[in-house]
């Protein structure tokens, strides 16, 4: 009996040495240090809901019920279900999220690659191309056609890797934010007849969208992209809408007033107006009418929603040097800036050579 206490004594145990390395994410453990992680890596750009979602990623960690509540936090960080972290002798120090992108089925099925953070301190190790690589060749096991995701402008090494890594620049966006104590302008001179585009013109702003967005580009903007389903009205929207959806109303401005329909569309401002949240605005215009129509339609814009007094938003391409110098004008300020990057991954599979 003697021995057998011994046995079992805590000074014969051999220390169990903490996990290190890279493994799938679990989020039933790895919560609590991924709102650590997440807050160190992007706190300085963080807004009030990234915040709020750190706050409530704490919460649920303490409280061990995950079931349901986890999906309300991939709105804030693009998707945490899948994904790879990064364990140093039991820490979390690294984290790499992947999850659908709710792009329509005929666009191919695609993945948004998001989280993308290293702690300060592992920095330069390569743990950000590990997770990464790791991350791709899930997608690539999933059958995925592509991923996309974004990455600031002045985040050079992240940028480069990204492209080291077989991703394309598709655009840079800004997006662009007004205040909702800002008041309506005065009308603007020389304001070309603007009306509301009829439901059986939506293939004249869909060609104009692909003209000015074309999907190659980035589309309208993040998770956006130039659809058809985008412009055609059809009875699903309209029912959603009357629950709460938000209520898209294009106002447009024919390239001949006299003809309409058959002249084309030449500029287009979709407002999307939501309830309860910020309205948000798509600018359209022909390139050969580019730096003539934006000023009188934002205008115009800006006096017809005078009256909902809400923050409005603006995603945009940042080349468009034309519509920033109208929309800072009427008091739209830089939020962030964006580079959209994608991988295809069919179109680099047939790159390869054979044999590889």
């Amino acid at each position: 009996m003697a021995d057998l206490l011994a046995s079992q004594s805590p000074e014969s145990e051999s220390p169990v040495t903490p996990f290190s390395g890279l493994r799938a994410i679990n989020l039933t453990g790895d919560l609590a240090g991924l709102a650590d992680l997440l807050e160190i890596g992007f706190g300085a750009t963080m807004d009030e809901s990234g915040r709020a979602a750190i706050r409530e990623m704490r919460s649920l960690s303490r409280s061990g019920w995950l079931a349901g509540a986890v999906y309300r936090l991939d709105g804030f960080f693009g998707g945490m279900q899948q994904g790879f972290v990064w364990i140093d002798q039991g820490r979390l120090v690294g984290n790499v999220s992947v999850t659908p992108a709710p792009y329509p089925r005929d666009m191919g099925r695609g993945a948004i690659v998001a989280n993308v953070v290293v702690h300060p301190d592992y920095r330069g190790r390569g743990l950000a191309r590990a997770l990464m690589e790791a991350a791709l060749a899930l997608l690539r096991q999933q059958g995925y056609a592509f991923a996309i995701l974004q990455v600031d402008p002045a985040n050079e090494t992240a940028h480069g890797l990204y492209a080291r890594l077989g991703f394309h620049d598709e655009r840079t966006f800004i997006r662009w934010q007004r205040a909702a104590s800002q008041y309506a302008p005065y009308r603007a001179p020389n304001t070309p007849p603007i009306t509301l585009r009829p439901a059986n013109a939506w293939r004249a702003e869909y060609e104009l969208a692909r003209l000015v967005r074309p999907n190659q580009r980035g589309g309208l903007g993040w998770l956006r992209p130039t659809h058809a389903d985008t412009f055609r009205v059809s009875l699903l929207k309209t029912f959603i809408a009357g629950f709460g959806a938000p209520a898209v109303e294009p106002l447009i401005i024919y390239r001949n007033p006299a003809v309409r329909e058959q002249a084309g569309i030449i500029a287009s401002a979709r407002l999307h107006m939501a309830f309860g949240s910020a309205d948000r605005i798509d600018l359209l215009v022909h390139p050969f009418e580019q730096g003539r129509l934006e000023d009188p339609l934002l205008n115009y814009v800006l006096r017809r929603l005078e009256d909902r007094r809400r923050p409005l938003i603006v995603e945009h391409p940042a080349d468009d040097e034309v519509a920033s110098a109208v929309l800072r004008k009427y008091h739209f300020e830089e939020r962030r800036t964006d580079i959209h990057m994608r991988i295809d991954f069919i179109k680099q599979l047939s790159a390869e050579p054979k044999g590889t």
